[in-house]
This record gives structure tokens, C-alpha cells and sequence, in this order.
């Protein structure tokens, strides 16, 4: 069983390390952190804290998606109890008594779990103090006999008032109405000699059972909601985005792998066809009439003879194929084309998705992303990080029309043979690899069918440093 812990300002790594051994360290989880896991049934994701503004936050379905593996998946603190508040009906295990606060509707805002924060290099140091943290210690001033209701509720009116980038006991202080100093002196004396971190505390409960392996912590039960329309187009979206393998240092996403397969191997435009084919006449790939049978089924269906609106899928020099040949270009192009956002590897024709083939796309992914990064504009001023030249689109259609062969205005319908569904689907996609165009040529995929080993996998590509 791997543990794998999403930690920043609410604990620092190497306590991680002592409540739970072994267990993978991660900064704080974002928006596709959980679709980057190598997880199985059976393995635990706690996660603890979170980003809210520096990256997109992590999203539901992602966790949801883990759930429906047979992942287990727990939160506590930060944006661990968050997520778990809204997530518990449906598995994910919520800890501790900022996840009850929210489950049970007494804290709804998320400013309440935020803070500011130092860099990893200082371990997610915290700059300021979560309202959820004064809101805690509030209440076991209440509990402890040193407030009232009355002036709890009033204190945390304050704290709520503060920006989340300035909470802090001692802004606390400086912001108290004079006629309310006493009061705010009063409990910092008391909290001073008690100084509880609600969210700290919470952190370790979670990785505490987690170690003990309480049954809190199991994967499901009955009384869990069942996980209905969970895969929609944006999870396949993202899961291509952020799903992938680190080649040399560079992460080689799924969807850079099916793009290195559908615009840079040579076979890609006829194994697309028969895949696309194959599916609408329900064969199987390899079967020597797919094409007949594909023919047949538009025959059936009314797609032969298409209205005129159906031939936009047609050049000009192709109006004039025989029927035959310009109803199966037709279909090929209608019912197999998709936008770069919505490009997964399920869609690229399964020959062209062997082990050997797929090393070898990510490894061409990472050398033309290395290549890109030398691509730096000459300017003085402070460079945004991962900010590169981007070649001009007559660069990128000049570069592919003459790797495939095809003239400039025959380049939209070559990239439609290759699935894409345009020329700006073409262009996004075909973009981050002209500079391997333009230094290797195109790179000596494995054909289909081949045996080749990995480890002697002839791609023309410098190695990734």
C-alpha cells in the first residue's frame, strides 16, 4: 500500500515523515496534481493542504476519479477538510474539527482555511494565520471560561474583517476598537500560554490514524452514494492534460504523446482511417473489407450521396474521387476528427498505442519541450516562468506541409486524416514540435508491429539532459 501526502503550511515534511514512514511527500496538491498519481486499489491520498490562488484549485472530479479506482482518498486542515466536507457523501473520509466545521455549515467561506505562505524551499513556511484557527482558539477560549459567547463572536467579527494575507494575532491586536483592548488582551494572555494551531492539530489526527490504519479511514461502505456521471469530456480533458510520465526531467503528458503520434508517425494517417472506419462499421481493424463494410453501413444510413454541406469536408481537387473513395474520406473526417483540448491517447487507432510506440512519443515530447525552453525572448525585464518564443503560424503549416508532403492548401485536409478537426487544432498541437522538426527531422518511430526494446528505441533526438 503506498500513502501519499499532499502537505504545505499546516505541517512540515519531516513531521510528515515521523507520524507516517514511508509515505510520499508532496506539496500542496492543485488542479491535476491527482491525475499525475501512479495509484492502484487499496492505496491512500491524504491530502492536507491545498492551492487556492497561485494555481487553479484541485477540482472534484478528480477526487471523485481516484474514489471510483478504489482509491482511498482523506482530508483534513486545509483544503483536505474543504474537499472532504463536500465530498464526504460520496467516500472521501473528512478528519478533525475544521472538516466537522465545515460539514456541518458553520464555516462555508474558504478564506477561512487560506493563508499566505513562503516558497517550498522553505517548507511552506506560514506567513499569516487562518481565520479557522482563531475561530478554534475562540472557542476554547469560551470552553476555558475566559470569553463569553458575546465576545468571541465579536472577536471574530474582527478577524473576519482582516484581508486573509493579514490575519495574524497581532493584526488582531492593532485592529481592535480601543474600547474592545482589554478585551483582545485578555484572550492573546490566555492564548499565548495555550497556543493550540487548530489546523496543525488536525493534520496530525489524520496522518496519526492513518498510521494506526483506523477503520475511519476505509476505502467505501454501503452507506456511500454511488458515483454517477463521473466521466464527462472534461475529466478525459484533463486526465490527457495532466496524465502522463517524466522523460529526462520533462513531464510527458498523454495528450503530448497522442500528439507526437498523430502528427510524426508516417502510418498515422492510414491507421486513423481504418480505426475510424472500424468503429462506425463495427469490425475490427485489421479486417481486409472494413473499408466495404464502412461504405455499406453509410449506404444504410442515408450517408451516401451526402447534401452539399457534407462535402465541406472535401477539398477542391478532391470533388473529383469516385464516389466511393470521397464518401469514405467524408465519414473519416466527420465522425473522426476532435479539438486539441478534447485530444486523448484513447483516440489515437490502438496500433499506434504499443509500449515502444508510446516510450518513444514521450521521449520525442521531452526533447522538443527541452528544445523549446532555449526558445527565450531577449528582453531585460523579469521573464515570467516557462515564457518562450512561439513560432508564427506560416512557420508552423510551412514546416508540416513539407514533413507530410502536401501542399500549403492541402494542409487542412491533411491534418483532418490525422484527426484533428481544424487547422487551429493542427496548429496548437504541431506548434511545441517545430523546433525538433527543424533541428532531427521527423523522428524514426517504431513502425507498427515491430518488436523494438525500449531501451534501444531509435528516435532522432539528443538526449534529455
Amino acid at each position: 500500500m503506498t500513502d501519499v501526502v499532499f502537505i504545505g503550511p499546516s505541517l512540515s515534511a519531516d513531521e510528515v515523515g515521523r507520524l507516517l514512514p514511508d509515505a510520499l511527500v508532496l506539496p500542496p496538491v492543485a488542479h491535476g496534481d491527482l491525475l499525475r498519481l501512479d495509484v492502484v486499489p487499496g492505496d491512500r491520498v491524504l491530502v492536507i493542504d491545498g492551492f487556492f490562488l497561485q494555481h487553479p484549485p484541485v477540482r472534484h472530479r478528480e477526487i471523485l476519479d481516484l474514489l471510483d479506482r478504489g482509491v482511498t482518498v482523506a482530508g483534513a486542515a486545509s483544503m483536505g477538510a474543504l474537499r472532504a466536507a463536500e465530498l464526504w457523501p460520496f467516500g472521501m473520509r473528512g478528519v478533525g474539527e475544521v472538516f466537522q466545521l465545515y460539514r456541518d455549515g458553520i464555516v462555508t467561506g474558504d478564506d477561512e482555511v487560506a493563508v499566505v505562505h513562503g516558497p517550498a524551499e522553505e517548507d511552506h513556511r506560514a506567513l499569516s494565520v487562518p481565520l479557522v484557527n482563531i475561530r478554534v482558539a475562540l472557542r476554547r477560549a469560551v470552553a476555558a471560561g475566559v470569553l463569553s459567547d458575546t465576545e468571541a463572536a465579536l472577536l471574530l467579527d474582527i478577524g473576519r474583517d482582516l484581508p486573509f494575507r493579514r490575519r495574524s494575532y497581532q493584526a488582531l491586536e492593532r485592529t481592535t476598537p480601543p474600547e474592545a483592548a482589554a478585551l483582545v488582551g485578555r484572550f492573546l494572555t490566555w492564548h499565548r500560554r495555550d497556543p493550540y494551531d487548530a489546523k496543525s492539530a488536525d493534520a496530525r489526527l489524520l496522518l496519526s490514524m492513518a498510521a494506526d490504519n483506523a477503520p475511519e479511514l476505509c476505502p467505501a461502505h454501503a452507506g456511500d452514494q454511488p458515483l454517477d456521471n463521473l466521466h464527462t469530456r472534461f475529466l478525459d480533458s484533463w486526465r490527457s492534460r495532466f496524465a502522463g510520465e517524466s522523460v529526462g526531467g520533462h513531464w510527458a503528458s498523454d495528450r503530448e504523446a497522442a500528439s507526437v503520434l498523430m502528427l510524426l508517425h508516417p502510418e498515422s494517417p492510414t491507421w486513423h482511417r481504418r480505426s475510424v472506419l472500424a468503429g462506425l462499421a463495427e469490425a475490427d481493424i485489421d479486417d481486409p473489407m472494413v473499408e466495404e463494410r464502412a461504405s455499406e453501413v453509410a449506404r444504410r444510413r442515408g450517408l451516401t450521396g451526402a447534401p452539399p454541406s457534407g462535402w465541406d469536408w472535401l477539398t477542391d481537387r478532391e470533388r473529383g474521387l469516385d464516389d466511393h473513395e470521397a464518401v469514405l474520406r467524408v465519414l473519416v473526417r466527420a465522425f473522426g476528427t476532435t479539438p486539441y483540448r478534447s485530444l486523448a491517447l484513447w483516440m489515437v487507432a490502438a496500433p499506434l498505442r504499443t509500449p515502444a510506440l508510446l516510450t518513444a512519443a514521450r521521449q520525442v515530447a521531452a526533447t522538443a519541450a527541452s528544445l523549446n525552453e532555449t526558445l527565450v525572448p531577449r528582453t531585460t525585464g523579469r521573464r515570467r516562468p516557462g515564457a518562450r518564443l512561439h513560432f508564427r503560424t506560416e512557420i508552423v503549416d510551412a514546416c508540416f506541409a513539407r514533413l507530410w508532403g502536401c501542399a500549403a492548401d492541402g494542409l487542412e485536409a491533411a491534418a483532418w486524416d490525422r484527426g484533428f478537426v481544424d487547422l487551429a487544432a493542427f496548429r496548437y498541437a504541431a506548434e511545441p514540435f517545430v523546433a525538433y522538426v527543424k533541428a532531427f527531422g521527423a523522428p524514426r518511430l517504431p513502425a507498427v508491429g515491430t518488436r523494438a526494446q525500449e531501451d534501444t528505441l531509435a528516435v532522432s533526438a539528443a538526449r534529455v539532459g
